[in-house]
């Protein structure tokens, strides 16, 4: 099973360069043939959204929605289950500070392997976070577009470098660390207009250049796509 597991952290969160370091859980989880990919995000101040209604892109700078704690980060995972999962982001040190949000990954209804695109190739410089509102469906194929057309359009422009769609919010399961006790909460970390439903890693020159390939991206038509670069360790 491949989860990705979202990275959260309070803005007043304040832990010694000791406390927050991940080099020593990267190190152990990757030996362990668990980690397949993972990068820090640039903060939310420099997020862009992208939406795309009645053929004109709307551009607002920021994230797509305030919250107590925000995305810092990302990291794939491959566990046989989801207790292994949960294990695995009870060790990570943002545990005991912020919160990981785990989904498991789904394909493309319209392209049952599409999950197999979710392994990252290559250096990638944004991610896109795409968002719907928990509960609407996703629009017909007719309406918006299909993504695994996106998604061949971008390797063609040797921009894509991974993604997949997400398992339902009501799936999702936060891991918090407090006073050595692992607290499980089920659902996301937070009930918001517009939830997670999937990402993508691409390799873009500037923000112009990811912000064009967000707006071709079907899901900014029916919802909003966040772009934020990424800030490697």
């Amino acid at each position: 099973m491949t989860y990705l597991m979202i990275v959260r952290v309070p803005e007043d969160a304040a832990p010694s360069p000791e406390e927050s370091s991940p080099e020593a859980w990267v190190e152990d989880v990757t030996r362990r043939g668990i980690h397949l990919a993972g990068h820090r995000l640039r903060p939310p101040s420099d997020a862009t959204c992208m939406r795309v209604r009645d053929g004109e892109a709307l551009v607002t700078h920021g994230p797509f929605v305030e919250v107590a704690e925000q995305i810092a980060g990302f990291d794939l995972l491959r566990v046989a289950d989801l207790a292994e999962a949960i294990d695995v982001a009870a060790a990570h040190p943002v545990a005991r500070f912020g919160a990981l949000e785990l989904r498991e990954l789904a394909p493309h209804e319209d392209d049952p392997a599409g999950g197999a695109n979710a392994v990252l190739d290559g250096d990638a410089t944004y991610l896109l976070l795409m968002g719907r509102e928990p509960g609407s469906p996703a629009p017909a194929v007719e309406d918006t577009g299909s993504p695994v057309a996106w998604i061949e359009e971008m390797a063609t422009r040797d921009l894509d470098r991974g993604g997949s769609p997400l398992a339902p919010p009501d799936g999702a399961v936060t891991v918090r660390v407090r006073d050595d006790q692992v607290l499980l909460t089920h659902g996301p970390f937070a009930e918001l207009a517009e939830q997670v439903d999937g990402y993508n890693l691409i390799d873009a020159a500037d923000l112009d250049v990811a912000l064009e390939v967000a707006a071709a991206h079907p899901a900014a038509r029916h919802g909003v796509i966040e772009v934020r670069p990424l800030w490697p360790f």
